[in-house]
């Protein structure tokens, strides 16, 4: 069942419960009010009759001992005449329960008389075919002898009332329900409004649909709950997206991989097979030796990168209080001799600062960047390395005037394998590795490394080490 129709029949029933015992209460409370002023009246009114009865009785005895039952019946006669209305009738019997007059004929029985006492007054409520009535009863005494006065008030028209009263209110709360049940359901469905569009949503979503969103802006529960939602798709979307992007670098490292493998195995292999399948010159023979022998460093060096990479991914770092300025003049000492050689002036302006760093990892990040500049730069050039405290850490930024990297490329370069510039790096000698492990050392050390590159100016690299901290 829809949560709208749950609303729906949850709030009918509701209703409908809520207005039937109210308007029964209601109604019963105001017809035992009522019942309750008729028991006191037709009480009163049978006092009223007794005490006629008895002032009659007075006068007409004039002192005699003995009153005949004839009087009796005449002083009840005279006694009906003169009670106005057709409400109450009396009955008027003896102390056998023999009836000695009635003003109109009843089939009541006389069970309330043997209940009563000489200073009680008794009532019950009786019912026959007419209707009901309120029967009281009283004891009279006459010389000596005993006899029984009842009064019979008709009240009929007070249940009828009331039956009337429950006829009219079922037609009241029938339209009631009506009318609420269309409220109720409109009310429901525009409860239910936002709570559908998100399912909507959500089963686009899952039908591949990932930049669906659920525009509800409301501040309630439901509002909050499409806010909640939102968040939840975006992170979603945004999961999948490096999924997506992991899986494609995946794809690219492996495509990579077997090209990095296949073109110097092909060279070898081809340079092996004439060897040895032809008769060669001694120079032939030597140029050959050295293609194999060549590719075959470069197919070990692509080893030890490799290695290195998994080794370093798996292995824990043994962190040390490292001067920072001090570990840079080490590398400066090691860089230099190379670099004036290529013609390359090397400027350094650093800081003091004490970090917990792996001093040989972070120095072959250094390096690595450092001959990337060397790589990038055609004959005289300059790389500078600045490093200075900012920002609770430490910053390394190496800048070369090299050729400088392409804007799109910028996001691909610490990528396995990946090389702006694929024909000149392999003359090199590199294998696409080194920015991918320079960017692996940077992350287990919780740092960041970014490139700044202008095409024709050269590139500026940045490394944030936090002052302290793994």
């Amino acid at each position: 069942m829809n949560f709208s129709w749950k609303v729906f029949f949850s709030t009918i029933i509701m209703m409908l419960i809520t207005f039937s015992v109210g308007g029964y209460l209601l109604i019963t409370t105001l017809f035992q009010s009522v019942y309750n002023r008729e028991i006191d009246s037709a009480k009163e009114e049978n006092k009223i009759i007794q005490y006629s009865f008895a002032t009659a009785l007075s006068a007409i005895s004039g002192g005699e001992n003995t009153i005949k039952e004839n009087v009796i019946i005449d002083i009840s006669k005279t006694m009906a005449k003169n009670i106005r209305g057709d409400d109450t009738q009396i009955r008027v019997s003896n102390q056998n329960f023999d009836k000695l007059y009635e003003s109109n004929k009843m089939e009541f029985g006389t069970a309330l008389l043997g209940k009563i006492s000489a200073n009680t007054r008794g009532y019950t409520i009786l019912k026959d075919k007419n209707g009901y009535y309120i029967q009281t009863a009283c004891i009279l005494i006459v010389s000596k002898q005993k006899y029984y006065l009842e009064s019979f008030r008709d009240i009929t028209s007070l249940y009828e009332e009331r039956e009337g009263q429950f006829n009219v209110y079922k037609k009241i709360l029938f339209v009631l329900i009506i009318v609420n049940g269309l409220i109720s359901y409109l009310i429901s469905l525009w409860i239910t409004y936002p709570i559908n569009k998100v399912s909507r949503v959500a089963h686009k979503i899952s039908n591949g649909s990932l930049h669906e969103r659920v525009r509800i802006n409301s501040k309630d529960e439901i509002g909050r709950l499409a806010q909640d939602f939102n968040r939840m798709t975006d992170s979603l979307e945004n999961k999948i997206n490096e999924l997506q992007d992991i899986t494609h670098r995946q794809e690219d490292f492996i495509g990579s991989f077997a090209h990095e493998l296949k073109t110097p195995l092909t060279s070898i292999i081809g340079y092996a097979d004439i060897i040895r399948s032809q008769k060669l010159s001694p120079e032939m023979t030597v140029m050959s030796a050295n293609y194999i022998v060549k590719e075959g460093n470069r197919l070990g060096a692509l080893s030890l990168k490799l290695l290195e990479m998994i080794v370093m991914q798996k292995q824990e770092m043994e962190l040390k209080k490292v001067n920072v300025r001090q570990l840079l003049e080490e590398v400066k000492g090691l860089i230099y001799p190379i670099l004036i050689k290529e013609n390359i002036t090397f400027q350094v302006m650093l800081e003091d600062a004490v970090l917990l760093l792996e001093p040989d990892l972070i120095k072959t990040v250094i390096i690595n960047l450092i001959d990337n500049g060397k790589k990038a730069i055609d004959g005289i050039g300059t790389i500078t390395i600045r490093g200075k405290k900012e920002n609770g850490g430490y910053s390394i930024y190496i800048q070369d005037s090299g050729k400088g990297i392409p804007k799109e490329e910028l996001s691909r370069i610490t990528d396995a394998f990946y090389m702006v510039d694929k024909s000149r790096a392999r003359e090199q000698g590199g294998a696409g590795l080194g920015l991918a492990i320079c960017a692996e050392i940077i992350k287990r050390h919780h740092g960041k490394m970014e490139f700044d590159s202008i095409e024709g100016e050269g590139t500026i690299v940045h490394l944030f080490l936090k002052d302290g901290e793994v």
